[in-house]
């Protein structure tokens, strides 16, 4: 089923149409079990539980709304109260905010069977608790069930909705804040140091928050290991907060991994913008520290929710920017201690109509998010491929050009069955082709990422591991290394030149990759003096702005 979108103009005219038709036509959040209204400047407001119809002590156990949500599907039940039955036709939709956000809700439409004298069947029937409040069948667990995460005991996303929903509208005078964080690398940490080391991560971080968190606050687990707090802005103290994430990165602390915390915050000055989009914006910030190794918290700003904007924007029209061919290939030259060329790098760049040229470090990442990364490599690949074709037989018949792999690309497509088929479409030696992985991205499943690179080598390709000195590669891990090329990182370098002790490091692993069969390759050389302390060290490969940044295909073919 389509999910129909509605401006709130729109809205307003579907449920004024509705309501002739039906004896109660309302709007909820599901996800907060609210009925909610929408004003004429199309702001959200929350008001009552939508359970409350049926004088419910909680979310009813069979709540056709959360299932419409969720599945995008409409949904029907019938529910007898108070000698009636009442037929709830629960439709998904998703409302455009005056931030040209979408809201998902559920428009409720139902209709009361009040006919006297008739026997109704127990159809879903309300039961009446202890308290006199009506529950559902089975509604206390259940409930418990549906708003907690069962590792940590702590509000899962559902309990961490109602509850903040509850607190802001019991409590509306008192400023607050929501925070949002996460571990840096935690998949890394269950890798490492298995699971149950990573659960026991997550319960101490749970136990932290119920020492340190007073009633008035709202805290809870939504997935994996992030985690949501809400409390007031008067007793949030930045200082207090690092404290405690330092002493549960104290848990795991080693030469080759730290526990390192990032937190979102969202000052929420409009209580009535529903919970998941307080989240939502807490998670901008958060997501603006991706990478950082340092426990370290920021505030969202109006800057982020702009930036959210324009990539989605950008989004959207890129297939029809792929399409119209706007994304073109540049080639990065490579030379030897010599200064020949050996080859070149594949860098992608969007010109746009104007003329102007994007580089790929201001899109790749936002293309990541979804299978469009997978779109843009492949046409890279092919392209690749018509150029080392064109190449064979003339003086450049020796380069090799290498292209960069997404860790993405491995998960939306067979990323080695489609380089085999571009190889053999146009008859390229394989040999002629370097892969290139970030050491980043080879953090994450190891194993299985090492065991992709073996399979691209047992192919006849040549595999590169890009950015090395970046992350938080240990000696340990590189010699499980099965690869032709390391090429270090700028900053590896920039270092090294900068710190005696990072020098010792540099010219060490130096040696070690050639020992270990692989050629170096220097990125990012700037200066004379750079190139001659890294040819003085034995790299073999040499890459940067000294020499020539990247430079369109047929400016490379004029100059090498």
């Amino acid at each position: 089923m389509k999910v129909e979108e509605y401006t709130y103009q729109e809205l307003k005219h579907m449920l004024d149409y509705m309501k002739r038709m039906y004896d109660t036509v309302r709007l909820v959040d599901p996800v907060e079990c609210r009925v909610i209204s929408v004003d004429t400047s199309g702001e959200l407001h929350y008001e009552k539980e939508c359970y409350s119809a049926w004088n419910a002590a909680s979310r009813c156990s069979n709540c056709t709304s959360y299932r419409a949500v969720m599945s995008n599907q409409r949904q029907t039940k019938e529910e007898v109260y108070d000698g009636h039955r009442f037929l709830v036709q629960s439709i998904p939709i998703k409302l455009v905010l005056p931030d040209r956000n979408n809201f998902s809700c559920v428009m409720e439409l139902i209709t009361v069977d009040d006919k006297e004298g008739e026997t109704l069947p127990p159809t879903h029937q309300i039961l009446t608790g202890e308290d006199e409040k009506q529950v559902s069948q089975g509604m206390t667990e259940t409930d418990y069930l549906v708003t907690h995460d069962l590792l940590t005991r702590l509000n899962n996303l559902d309990g961490i909705c109602r509850e903040v929903r509850r607190i802001l509208v019991e409590d509306p005078d008192t400023r607050r804040v929501l925070i949002t964080g996460d571990i840096r690398h935690f998949r890394t940490l269950n890798e490492r140091y298995g699971v149950q080391r990573g659960n026991e991560v997550l319960i101490a971080i749970a136990d932290m928050l119920r020492r340190n968190c007073g009633e008035d606050t709202v805290y809870g687990r939504t997935h994996a290991d992030h985690f949501v707090l809400c409390m007031p802005e008067e007793r949030f103290d930045e200082g207090v907060f690092m404290n405690a994430v330092e002493e549960i990165g104290q848990m795991i602390d080693t030469e080759n991994y730290h526990l390192f915390f990032h937190l979102g915050v969202f000052r929420i000055d409009d209580p009535d913008i529903p919970v998941t989009v307080m989240i939502e914006r807490a998670d901008l910030a958060l997501k603006s520290l991706h990478g950082r190794r340092e426990n370290v918290l920021t505030f969202y700003t109006n800057k982020l929710l702009k930036q959210a904007e324009n990539e989605i924007e950008f989004l959207n029209a890129f297939p029809k920017n792929l399409e119209d061919g706007q994304f073109h290939i540049f080639l990065q030259p490579i030379f030897d201690q010599q200064q020949r060329v050996t080859g070149a790098e594949a860098l992608t760049r969007w010109i746009k109509p104007d003329g102007s040229i994007t580089p790929s470090d201001k899109y790749i990442h936002i293309l990541e998010k979804n299978d469009n990364i997978a779109k843009l490599d492949c046409e890279n690949w092919e392209r690749v491929m018509k150029q080392l074709r064109s190449w064979q037989a003339t003086v450049r018949d020796h380069l090799v050009i290498s292209v960069n792999v997404s860790p993405k690309d491995l998960f939306y497509m067979d990323a080695l069955k489609k380089v085999k088929e571009l190889v053999h479409a146009y008859s390229v030696d394989p040999n002629k082709l370097i892969l290139e992985f970030s050491e980043r991205d080879l953090m994450n499943d190891t194993e299985l990422r090492l065991e992709i690179l073996d399979k691209f080598r047992a192919e006849g390709f040549k595999v590169a591991i890009d950015n090395f000195g970046a992350g938080d590669f240990s000696i340990n891990m590189l010699k499980e290394l099965q690869a032709d090329y390391v090429k270090l990182d700028k900053s590896f370098i920039d270092d090294a030149l900068a710190d005696p002790r990072s020098k010792i490091v540099l010219e060490a692993c130096v040696k070690l990759i050639h020992q270990l069969g692989m050629k170096v390759v220097a990125e990012g050389v700037e200066t004379q003096m750079q190139f001659d302390y890294l040819k003085s060290i034995d790299c073999d490969r040499f890459q940067g702005y000294y020499f020539t940044p990247a430079i369109p295909i047929q400016e490379f073919e004029e100059k090498y």
